[in-house]
């Protein structure tokens, strides 16, 4: 879908996870519903399951009557113990759940620093806000060596009077099991395309710049700045487009979706506490800021998946 000026686009793969499970449990076969155009799209969907970390995702699938609501409830409970327990208002006892619950968090090796300047964020319409971020801020020049080393800039770009224009930053290349990826790059139409774009960038930057050698920088330099705005969030979604479609598979004659359900939580932020540590040196370089200050894209996946598990 096309990404609309002057709001947030979200894409998560935790929907094509609980149907698959769906697919897997109940119906044992690609599912059938009573709308082609639909039913082409969720089978089209890939399968993401095995591109998120088993710690960071919950999916389940069955029929309320065999007890699928307290088994959601129950599991959710023990796995992600802070998480407010779901609630499914009017379900009838033959009704079946698809649920899924994506919690991911990332943990630098090493903290950020708390900017306490206010970040003026420019959005697309030149509306600017002021939010609260995290990272190496100006004042942080010749120091904090080791916490320097930790971003990756993946990608950068300068015009003429060389003025950085786009930037890609993996803000920790050691983070795992997942990483994250910050792209303030010109949007394309949809997040796939912008998300494909990216991809492009990083893949040409990489074939120009080869592998570091030995003692190469590989993180930013002394005066370099970086910085991300605080990113707390949390989203339930009901796929209401699926209410009361019929299901045509011989195991689900006469069935109806009763409750499709998507709960997400993401956090990103500095991640612990101020740095006590200090180094000194000496050079002149020009100054680049990584400064997400304006629309930009934010992705999640596996380190070693192909394909990121959320898109923002």
């Amino acid at each position: 879908l096309p990404i609309e000026k002057g709001k947030n686009a979200i894409w998560c793969a935790s929907f094509p996870a609980a149907w698959k499970t769906l697919e897997d449990e109940i119906a044992t076969q690609p599912l059938t519903l009573n709308d082609p155009e639909l039913t082409d799209r969720l089978n089209r969907m890939e399968d993401y399951r095995s591109r998120i970390s088993p710690d960071d995702l919950y999916v389940a699938a069955g029929w309320n009557d065999k007890g699928i609501t307290d088994k959601i409830k129950n599991d959710l409970a023990v796995r992600f113990p802070s998480k407010t327990a779901p609630t499914f208002p009017g379900i009838a006892p033959n009704s079946f759940v698809a649920y899924a619950y994506l919690d991911s968090n990332i943990r630098f090796n090493m903290p950020y620093f708390q900017n306490r300047e206010p970040l003026v964020f420019t959005d697309r319409e030149g509306n600017q806000t002021e939010l609260s971020s995290f990272g190496i801020r100006p004042q942080d020049k010749y120091t904090y060596y080791e916490l320097r080393d930790q971003p990756r800039v993946l990608f950068s770009e300068l015009d003429e009077e060389y003025e950085l224009t786009e930037f890609i930053v993996d803000l920790d290349g050691e983070s795992s099991p997942n990483q994250i990826v910050l792209a303030a790059v010109e949007p394309k139409e949809t997040l796939l395309e912008t998300l494909q774009s990216v991809e492009e960038k990083i893949a040409k930057a990489e074939s120009e710049n080869g592998e570091p050698e030995e003692g190469e920088l590989i993180g930013i330099w002394p005066t370099d700045v970086l910085l991300v705005p605080d990113i707390v969030w949390q989203i339930s979604h009901d796929f209401t487009e699926l209410d009361g479609k019929e299901f045509e598979n011989p195991e689900l004659k006469g069935q109806s979706i009763d409750v499709a359900r998507q709960d997400i939580s993401f956090r990103l932020d500095r991640s612990g506490a101020e740095l006590n540590f200090e180094m000194m040196s000496y050079c002149c370089p020009a100054p680049t800021h990584y400064i997400f200050d304006r629309p930009f894209l934010i992705y999640m996946k596996k380190r070693d998946a192909d394909k990121p598990f959320m898109l923002m």
